[in-house]
């Protein structure tokens, strides 16, 4: 390693601290506030290395923790968002973009790498990927609505809406998706969402 890559490793890692200035759409689990990206980042992988047993045999729980810890860095740069049909294109150039942006900032071969997991992420093709995207779409509901809060997410939206965003990912996890769908049940008779 050359004293020239230690410096944009340094780098790399001074601009992703940003990732604690990113306020998240939805709530820290006691409603109190609004949480930030690098919580999220944390609180996911921490999730998923306690529900690891839920996903796909021979899945690779280290290089799902590799995705995760590198998938939101272009909120630094593009914010978050709640994705919708009209926006989708729009967010993902920005994304792409902020992608671009944030990996170049590593010697070579690491923004090679970086960029990979990134695109694996977002590729959701891989049972890693698969895995990680699930615990990425969970963890919000778990935040909302195992805490039983009651204030909406961030924008009014229906218990057919949210399934149908939620399903294609967690779906292929038979008993989380139970359990989301639990979870969305439970908010409609308390009221927190419209059926």
């Amino acid at each position: 390693m050359s004293s020239d890559d230690l410096v944009r490793q340094v780098a790399f890692l001074l601009e992703t601290d940003k990732l604690k200035d990113v306020i998240r759409l939805n709530l820290v689990s006691d409603g109190s506030r609004r949480e930030t990206t690098a919580e999220h980042c944390w609180h996911v992988i921490l999730q998923t290395l306690t529900l690891a047993e839920h996903a796909e045999p021979g899945t690779n729980i280290h290089h799902v923790l590799k995705l995760l810890a590198v998938h939101d860095l272009v909120e630094i740069d593009a914010g978050d968002h709640w994705v919708t049909e009209d926006n989708h294109q729009a967010i993902a150039i920005q994304e792409q973009a902020a992608a671009e942006k944030i990996f170049a900032l590593l010697p070579s071969q690491q923004s090679h790498d970086f960029k990979a997991l990134w695109h694996e992420f977002e590729a959701n093709e891989t049972k890693e990927a698969r895995f990680a995207n699930a615990m990425d779409v969970l963890h919000p509901m778990l935040l909302v609505f195992a805490s039983e809060q009651d204030t909406p997410v961030h924008e009014p939206m229906s218990v057919d809406d949210i399934r149908k965003k939620k399903e294609a990912k967690l779906a292929p996890f038979p008993a989380l998706w139970a359990y989301a769908q639990s979870l969305l049940d439970r908010a409609v008779q308390a009221g927190h969402l419209t059926p």
